[in-house]
């Protein structure tokens, strides 16, 4: 487990391998569910992994 919310957690896992290893390597220190979920989502933009609107 990496994180101890159990929402982050759960968000991490959902994540592309690609995008965890981005998150990781940045050395961003995230303390809560929401700046997880704006960098993965950044990091799944950024990758093409998911479709732009």
């Amino acid at each position: 487990m990496k994180y101890k919310d159990p929402k982050m957690e759960a968000y991490w896992n959902s994540l592309p391998g690609d995008v965890k290893a981005l998150i990781n390597a940045s050395g961003a220190d995230i303390c809560s569910p929401g700046e997880l979920t704006m960098i993965g989502e950044h990091f799944k933009h950024s990758l093409g992994d998911e479709p732009h609107h």
